[in-house]
């Protein structure tokens, strides 16, 4: 099988960077990671899918090989850039998974470009107010108190403190935009796939997806964690291709 790797001129900066395989006229599934990950993170994903439909597996802004702006971005902003590469790839309609973050992105890009997304598929996806919204709050206020002291202030979340300039603040746009309201709005469906076990995205999130998505299916893996597609493999590609296949 044969593998592209492309870095498109975008409109405002570069587009994303990606893996694109399968078969060039066949329908698209356009693979979007979590913080922190890579298109890589979907190998066993796209080889699955590779003989059957064109494979687009995204480097995201700030991630992998896909360089981020001078400036800070938006859950907007990511749904502008799937959008972006879709055209520059002639992708019409496609079928967009996304897990963690890229579920915040996949939600969004189902909302602000309707007919680019014929199918949904969300694994472990974020975007929902988390449980204990009011204390994380309260710390927040805490640690802009303290940083006025020691210019640190409290001990921020892995991503947080591993990231650095533009991507530090994008960070902080992204967890701060719930899309309870977007998620209701959303009118392909969905396929809901998560970890019983998930410590970032917890499974009471899952449950809340399916409530505001109308006609979306939910599974749940009871073993798996945050990475359930890795932990399930088998299983979640059984899935992928029968929501996709189906009609």
């Amino acid at each position: 099988m044969n593998y592209d790797v492309l870095i498109l001129p975008g409109i405002l900066f570069n587009m994303f960077r990606c893996v694109v395989t399968g078969k060039k006229d066949a329908p698209a599934v356009i693979l979007l990671h979590g913080w922190g990950a890579s298109a890589a993170a979907f190998g066993p994903i796209a080889k699955a899918l590779e003989n059957e439909y064109r494979v687009i597996a995204a480097d995201m802004y700030g991630f992998g090989e896909t360089p981020h702006p001078d400036r800070a971005l938006t859950v907007d902003d990511y749904a502008d850039g799937v959008m972006e590469t879709a055209k520059a790839l002639n992708v019409e309609t496609a079928v967009v998974l996304g897990h963690s973050f890229g579920g915040r992105v996949a939600v969004k890009t189902a909302v602000k470009y309707p007919a680019l997304v014929r199918k949904l598929i969300l694994v472990d996806a974020a975007g929902l107010k988390p449980r204990g919204v009011v204390f994380k709050r309260l710390r927040s206020k805490i640690h802009k108190i303290l940083k006025k002291y020691n210019d640190r202030g409290l001990k921020g979340s892995l991503d947080y403190e591993a990231a650095s300039g533009y991507l530090k603040a994008t960070l902080v746009n992204v967890v701060n935009e719930y899309q309870e309201a977007e998620a209701a709005k959303i009118k392909c469906g969905a396929l809901i796939l998560w970890g019983g076990r998930d410590r970032d995205t917890k499974a009471y999130m899952a449950y809340r997806y399916r409530r505001l998505i109308r006609g979306s299916e939910l599974h749940v893996f009871k073993d798996a964690g945050h990475f359930s597609y890795l932990d399930r493999t088998a299983e979640t590609i059984v899935l992928i291709k029968a929501y996709i296949g189906g009609e």
